[in-house]
């Protein structure tokens, strides 16, 4: 489970903090832009395999500026 907030909306690029499990303490950021993939900006202390980014980057609903994505 992660939890995100937008920090960036500038000229179709969105950028969003994300939270593994819930930690505002090891944040990472990942950035869309249209038309391209999204990508990871900064990688969280916890996250060293990118598990976390990857359901970030797939699972952020850009439609909102904050929400959870959770897994199983």
């Amino acid at each position: 489970m992660l939890k995100y907030k937008r920090i960036l909306n500038n000229n179709g690029v969105l950028r969003y903090e994300f939270y593994p499990e819930g930690d505002f303490l090891s944040p990472g950021i990942v950035e869309f832009k249209e038309g391209e993939k999204p990508k990871v900006i900064q990688d969280s202390k916890k996250d060293v395999k990118r598990y976390y980014a990857m359901h970030a980057m797939n699972g952020i609903d850009v439609s909102k500026e904050t929400g959870t994505v959770a897994w199983y």
